[in-house]
Parts: structure tokens; C-alpha cells; sequence
């Protein structure tokens, strides 16, 4: 698993797609819990809504900065493949945001 991956995410009987964003120095630790943002389809104006546009995975979608999630290596499914560096610039901005950091 590698920042900027959108993966399938299963957890009971629910299934999430997720836009890994932790560290790669840290996502290839067995120990440490890599980290995730939501995607879902929600349609509103904020600043921490990022759209996935047509090289994206999942275009039309929308990466949710306020929807972190702890992953859990072995729930995840599918692989849909890497945002652009646009997107994840976006993303990446959309975090600074919310946790107020320079």
C-alpha cells in the first residue's frame, strides 16, 4: 500500500473506498496502522471536499479531508490505482486546513 492508492476497504458488512495518506515510511511498517480519507459520492462546497476528476479513480466521486480512518492492512480489497499529483496536491492542502498547519 502506497499514499496516493485509492483501495477498497471492508469493515463488517460495509464495504468504504479510501485514499491512503499516510507516509510511505510508515505505511510499509507492519507495526504502524497506515491512514485513510473516505471517498464517497457527496456533492456540497467546502473547502475539504476534493473531487476526483477523469484520471482519477473513481472519477466523479469526492475525497472527504474530514473522514479519516485507521486501515486496517487486512480489510483491504481491491485496488483501484493512484489519484494524480493535482489531486493529491488538493488533498494535501484540504488537510493542512482542517488541522491548521502551514
Amino acid at each position: 500500500m502506497t499514499r496516493g492508492e485509492v483501495w477498497t476497504l471492508v469493515r463488517g458488512s460495509r464495504q468504504y473506498r479510501v485514499l491512503i495518506v499516510s507516509n510511505d515510511e510508515y505505511n510499509v511498517l507492519e507495526d504502524v496502522t497506515p491512514w485513510g480519507l473516505i471517498i464517497d459520492r457527496i456533492v456540497a462546497d467546502s473547502d475539504l471536499l476534493v473531487p476526483l476528476v477523469a484520471y482519477d479513480p473513481l472519477p466523479g466521486a469526492t475525497v472527504d479531508a474530514s473522514a479519516v480512518v485507521r486501515v486496517d492492512r487486512s480489510a483491504l480489497r481491491d485496488n483501484h490505482g493512484f489519484v494524480g499529483n493535482d489531486t493529491m496536491n488538493r488533498v494535501e492542502y484540504a488537510l493542512r486546513d482542517l488541522l491548521n498547519l502551514p
